[in-house]
């Protein structure tokens, strides 16, 4: 299992009822896509890592690298929109920095929301919930199978990095580039094999195109349902104010 998938399963927030934290995390995202910055998305912010931090105690390591992540490329990817090329020249667009930062801000809210449900529900239960929803049954297998793929390739060129490294194999600039060639053909060979293992060994649990998971559905809460309905209304409410 990958880090993210560790914590997903590996907090306080693993047994509680998917559907309400796909409420809260869902509404979290609604609202960032819909209420104006600065306001609202600093506050959608702090909600998500409170909820991942705080309540369902995350790992603050493995939280903070799966947000800053995708922050970066958002931040990144605003030069498009910052700068503009007159007379062979780039030139910073005042009308485009307006732009990119309203930009950035709801990404970054709508990506820490996502991140957090990511980090507090394991794909087993996101799965097994979208089943129960009437999510079609070779789409929740080939979902499953490659994600858990994805995460088995990624341990796999991490871990030919490394034997690559102790062999010295990026001591010189060619030396590095047959590395590398070498280590996306393992991978690929890796992955066709990988690919067809997962898949004999999915079809030993249940029948081949599906998924069978051990997940029950938990009974909602109330007081709960209650507590995310005020959250997301004075989100809502907060950022239109502000």
């Amino acid at each position: 299992m990958n880090p993210l998938e560790l914590a997903a399963s590996h907090n306080r927030w693993s047994d509680l009822p998917v559907a309400e934290k796909l409420l809260l995390f869902g509404g979290l995202l609604v609202a960032a896509l819909l209420v104006p910055p600065p306001g609202g998305h600093v506050a959608i912010l702090a909600v998500c890592c409170y909820c991942a931090l705080a309540l369902a105690r995350v790992p603050a390591r493995i939280y903070l690298a799966a947000l800053l992540a995708p922050v970066a490329f958002l931040v990144l990817g605003t030069g498009p929109l910052v700068l503009d090329l007159v007379d062979w020249r780039l030139v910073v667009d005042p009308g485009g920095v307006d732009t990119a930062w309203r930009t950035v801000s709801r990404a970054i809210a709508a990506t820490a929301a996502t991140i957090t449900l990511a980090c507090t529900t394991p794909v087993a239960d996101l799965l097994a919930a979208g089943r129960r929803a009437g999510l079609p049954a070779p789409l929740a297998h080939v979902v499953d199978t490659t994600y858990r793929l994805i995460g088995l390739l990624i341990d796999s060129a991490r871990t030919l990095r490394h034997s690559h490294d102790l062999r010295l194999g990026h001591r010189t600039a060619r030396a590095a580039i047959t590395s590398v060639g070498t280590q996306f053909a393992s991978v690929f060979v890796l992955s066709v094999r990988r690919a067809r293992a997962i898949d004999d060994a999915m079809s030993m649990r249940a029948e081949r195109g599906q998924t069978a998971v051990l997940a029950e559905a938990a009974p909602v809460s109330a007081a709960r349902l209650l507590v995310i309905c005020l959250v997301l209304v004075s989100v809502s409410i907060l950022g239109v104010l502000t």
